[in-house]
């Protein structure tokens, strides 16, 4: 991309694996409205500025997925970075030594939401012989020194600022300071200070917030979706299944919610019978009107015949992740004499989430006998109902 004649490169760090926000998949990886959090800022950026050139610096993990995205927006083939934020940076400085533009934007895919003004002010002072330009922003609370929970210094917060990105900078002068530094800076302004070189500011914009924290991601979320409505849909699923009452064996099993759990007879069905993953597929696929387990899946084909549940409940995931959907609980009630679902409702709760993937406090497994009633309460079969409540875009609704 040029601006008045000086080529610039987008370099977008994406390296990071999320370790403070105790997730297994990357930050920068992770969807909301079916989206990663990396798309959203490459899309930040080429709506703001068009025909940027963008290098992606992945990590190993990543690698695969974000070659692919790479592709999906037409980018620079990615790089893989190096262990600290620095030597990711100076990876992709040296990558770009062949075609080397004038001035470099240097950016965390953590995040997602860069503004057209603080881009227009940071390409704005190019032409102002700058060797770096920053987005700060000023300090509005208190700051205090603490250290093992304990209050140990008041500091002045006058001409204190937070520092942000996209920082711009001139490429020859960022390439020379990262080879004459042995050590390892947080970001290229203080690299470039250390150097001796001075730092000019524009002003940043708080919907830049770094995500870091679980937090981080809910306080953002208004913004990354601002273009949806949300509507929250309730699904409801039941599935039942008799005991073979002729097989009598400490070796059997039945299958409760992907889990196996030792039973003195099992349970019959086409597929492994496990009624509580039916039932929560039938909620899933009821709460976003996409049919039911036994039309897509039905009991006639002997495709299915002795399948496991798990693939129909990733099945039903699947469409509603097409649909942007999202799970807000599952409510699951499980009917029977024997087992007893406390003994195993952990183990059903986070196998569950792992199919779904969604956190296991979203899922509540209960398990209720019938007080001895009925064909329930004679330990002739077994039952399941659920609700599931999930958000959904309303726009589905209003196809005609």
């Amino acid at each position: 991309m040029k601006v008045d004649g000086k080529n610039i490169i987008l370099i977008l760090l994406a390296g990071g694996v999320g370790d403070r926000l105790g997730s297994k998949t990357s930050k920068q990886m992770i969807k909301i409205d079916n989206m990663t959090v990396l798309e959203k800022c490459i899309c930040s950026f080429i709506d703001n500025l068009k025909n940027i050139k963008i290098l992606i610096v992945s990590n190993n993990k990543d690698f695969s997925k974000i070659k692919n995205i790479a592709h999906k927006y037409k980018l620079l083939e990615p790089i893989i970075g190096g262990k600290t934020r620095h030597e990711s940076v100076y990876n992709a400085l040296t990558f770009l030594k062949k075609d080397a533009p004038e001035f470099v934007l240097v950016h965390d895919s953590a995040r997602p939401i860069v503004t057209k003004k603080v881009l227009e002010n940071l390409i704005g002072s190019i032409n102002q012989n700058y060797t770096c330009v920053i987005p700060i922003l000023p300090l509005n609370d208190s700051i205090r020194r603490a250290y093992n929970d304990e209050i140990h210094n008041v500091v002045n917060r006058q001409d204190k600022v937070i520092v942000q990105t996209p920082q711009l900078c001139n490429y020859k002068e960022l390439v020379k300071a990262h080879k004459n530094s042995m050590e390892i800076y947080e970001d290229e302004s203080s690299l470039l200070m250390s150097k001796g070189i001075k730092i000019m500011t524009v002003e940043g914009d708080p919907r830049s917030l770094k995500i870091t924290y679980e937090n981080d991601f809910k306080l953002l979320e208004p913004y990354l979706t601002i273009n949806s409505k949300y509507i929250t849909v309730i699904g409801n699923g039941f599935d039942i299944h008799r005991f073979d009452l002729t097989k009598k064996n400490t070796e059997n099993f039945i299958k409760l919610g992907g889990i196996k759990i030792p039973h003195i007879r099992p349970l019959i069905g086409h597929s492994d019978a496990d009624v509580l993953l039916h039932a929560i597929t039938d909620s899933i696929l009821g709460a976003v009107n996409q049919g039911d387990i036994g039309k897509l899946f039905p009991p006639s084909d002997i495709k299915w015949k002795n399948s496991e549940s798990s693939i129909f409940l990733k099945h039903a995931s699947d469409l509603l992740q097409k649909l942007n959907g999202k799970i807000n609980n599952i409510d699951a009630v499980i009917i029977c004499e024997k087992p007893k679902i406390l003994d195993y409702s952990d183990l059903i709760q986070n196998n569950i989430a792992q199919i779904l993937n969604i956190n296991p406090k979203r899922i509540s497994i209960k398990g209720k006998t019938s007080e001895s009633l009925g064909f329930i309460g004679r330990q002739e079969g077994i039952a399941a109902m659920v609700n599931a409540s999930i958000k959904i875009n309303e726009n589905i609704y209003d196809d005609k």
